[in-house]
């Protein structure tokens, strides 16, 4: 009995001690998955911009980098190939193999070959022959385009600039886009006297965007031109640059639009909320609509509108520039904006 007794209570110090160990080893072990959760959670909050972009920023417009070479390089092609060089072998050694990483950027973005180039070449000989005043024009811009960089200071405690690469593409006119190495404008003819002035506004545009990726993350950004992709998407996601540009310099960029909207804004408003949910643009964005009389892109003014709305109807305004850069549910936006409750006092 005696003997029983002392078994039992040493059995019982034995069970505690390992009950004891055994709780601070899973204290301790929970203690560090809290930690190790705490810093994945600050390292994904505090991504540094670097970290997002395949080019290092620059928080200073005067720093703002105006890269030519590819565009020399093109000239250097056209002035051979007038002067009897052969099209395709110049066009692949003195310019595509040259490529900057602003040109190599925007060829594996839309796929384009030397081919593509090639055919364009063929077909819009006639327009490249503005080009060699394209250069004179850009550099004689370039102050002003950095004083209207300083504006983004307005709006934004620390923007965000990267090298704005100007280079010769395969679409009319100019085409520009943001990307993790740079704002690309790619050229296909000079710029007119009259839309010199506002590339600009163009510029700030598409630097916008590039504060919009980096709040989201870029993953995120991307994701509405693919699975999550919408009318309504796309148009509050160009609206945000629109109506921030309009902020910034006082312009819209797109100011034939928007006085296009105005006329009409209530009907124009009931078509595109009919189509709003679609994945389709129609003709909203990116085409040239069916009717004549209908300016290209009007879902970036419309996107512009519902953007200005959320604004005005924000008591905290710095607020408000953050949770607008920062939009992912695009129906809940335009909800919070009330710019449709405009239309039900009419």
């Amino acid at each position: 009995m005696i003997s029983y007794q002392i078994l039992n209570e040493n059995t019982k110090k034995k069970y505690s001690r390992a009950g004891q160990t055994s709780l601070i080893y899973h204290l301790v072990k929970s203690m560090q998955l809290i930690i190790l959760g705490f810093v994945i959670i600050l390292v994904l909050a505090f991504t540094p911009v670097e970290a997002q972009l395949k080019v290092e920023p620059v928080y200073d417009p005067a720093k703002v980098e105006f890269i030519y070479d590819d565009l020399h390089n093109f000239l250097k092609a056209f002035k051979m190939i007038n002067e009897g060089a052969d099209l395709e072998e110049t066009l692949k050694k003195e310019y595509l193999d040259k490529a900057s990483p602003g040109l190599k950027n925007y060829m594996e973005d839309a796929g384009y070959e030397l081919k593509h180039f090639v055919e364009r070449f063929e077909k819009y000989k006639k327009n490249y022959t503005t080009l060699p005043e394209l250069p004179n024009q850009l550099v004689s811009q370039e102050p002003h385009i950095r004083k209207a960089l300083q504006g983004m200071k307005k709006i934004f405690p620390k923007p965000v600039f990267i090298p704005i690469y100007i280079l010769v593409g395969i679409s009319g006119g100019l085409h520009a886009e943001p990307s993790e190495v740079g704002i690309r404008l790619a050229f296909s003819r000079a710029a007119s006297p009259d839309r010199l002035p506002r590339l600009k506004l163009t510029i700030i545009h598409e630097l916008i965007h590039v504060q919009q990726a980096l709040a989201i993350g870029m993953e995120q950004y991307h994701s509405i031109y693919e699975e999550n992709r919408s009318l309504l998407a796309v148009s509050i996601r160009e609206g945000v640059a629109e109506y921030l540009t309009y902020l910034i310099s006082g312009e819209y960029s797109k100011k034939g639009i928007y006085d296009y909207i105005k006329k009409d804004e209530k009907k124009i408003w009931e078509r595109f909320k009919a189509e709003m949910h679609a994945p389709e643009f129609g003709d909203w964005l990116f085409s040239k609509p069916k009717d004549p009389d209908q300016p290209r892109d009007l879902g970036y003014i419309m996107g512009a509108m519902i953007v200005e709305s959320y604004y005005e109807n924000a008591d905290d305004k710095k607020k408000a520039i953050d949770e607008i850069l920062s939009i992912t549910d695009y129906k809940g936006f335009l909800k919070k904006s009330r710019y449709a409750e405009k239309f039900l006092k009419q």
